[in-house]
This record gives structure tokens, C-alpha cells and sequence, in this order.
């Protein structure tokens, strides 16, 4: 792949982590009085699913050694710990370069199930890893639904730009 199309994969992938940050910061709960002291109930990952969908879409031109840039571009972006996201987007690209003809099998139901708990499996480990107090169950389901009702757009828009742009 050429370096302009690993530009356009790294800035959606930057813009979907950006998106998430602006995302998590708004908080409804402040504005709401009976909903004040309730725990955070939602967290989005369009960044990942964004990362999980060029992976998916183009699995011959995007190896692991792009995953590990991408990862370590994200981590010294965003001042997350050194590689978090290297090591899961290196194995996310491997589960999915795996199985990628299996893949493309799959009914899109099929692939937001998919997605959506690799989406969680990636939440779950940042969230026992980085703040292991703030663990909750509910967080993980109340998320999952929101990742898969996200995922459907991911994909339609990210398809519109590879087939616009790369």
C-alpha cells in the first residue's frame, strides 16, 4: 500500500479515538439531578472499530507491522501507556487476518456480533488495566449495545472512503 493510503487509515482511525475522547467527556449525568451519582453507563469505541474495519477490509494490505505503527502512533497521541494499543491492535489484526476468508461470510449480524465483543473485550481490558475501581458489568453490556448499533455506520462509511480514496 502506498504512504498516502496508510495516511487516510491513520487519520480515521486518529479522528474515530478523537470522536471517542469528545464522546466520554460530555457527561449527561451532571445535567440530569437524578442521575448525579449513578455510575458511567456507556463508553464508544469508534476508534477500534474503525482500526477492526480496515483490518477486515483490506487484511492483504494492512499487516501487523502497520497495526504496531498505528498502535504506537495512537498511544503517543492520545498519552495512553506505551503500548496498549500496539499489543491490541497487533492481536486483533492477527485474529482477524485468521480468519478473514471466514469472514467475509458472515451476514452482517453476524459481523456486529463479532465486532461489538472484540469492542468489549478491548473496553474490558483497558478498564481492568488502567482503573480496575471502575470495573462494571453494566458498562460492558449498556456498551456492547452501543458498539453494535455503531457499527453498521463504521463500516458503510469507512467502505465509502476506501473505495473514494484508496
Amino acid at each position: 500500500m502506498n504512504f498516502k493510503g496508510h495516511i487516510i487509515i491513520f487519520l480515521s482511525i486518529f479522528f474515530g479515538f478523537w470522536f471517542d475522547n469528545i464522546i466520554s467527556s460530555f457527561d449527561i449525568r451532571a445535567q440530569i439531578l437524578i442521575l448525579e451519582n449513578s455510575p458511567y453507563l456507556m463508553e464508544t469505541c469508534i476508534g477500534f472499530l474503525i482500526f477492526c474495519y480496515w483490518v477486515y477490509a483490506i487484511p492483504e494490505k494492512l499487516q501487523s507491522s502497520s497495526a504496531l505503527l498505528y498502535g504506537l502512533l495512537i498511544d503517543l497521541c492520545f498519552g495512553d501507556a506505551i503500548g496498549f494499543h500496539m499489543l491490541f491492535f497487533v492481536a486483533t489484526s492477527y485474529v482477524i487476518h485468521v480468519y478473514a476468508l471466514r469472514f467475509r461470510l458472515f451476514s452482517y449480524f453476524q459481523l456486529i456480533i463479532f465486532f461489538a465483543g472484540a469492542a468489549i473485550f478491548y473496553l474490558a481490558c483497558k478498564y481492568l488495566i488502567f482503573s480496575p475501581t471502575n470495573y462494571s458489568y453494566l458498562l460492558l453490556i449498556f456498551s456492547f449495545f452501543v458498539n453494535a448499533f455503531a457499527w453498521l455506520p463504521i463500516y458503510f462509511g469507512m467502505r465509502y472512503i476506501r473505495r473514494r480514496l484508496i
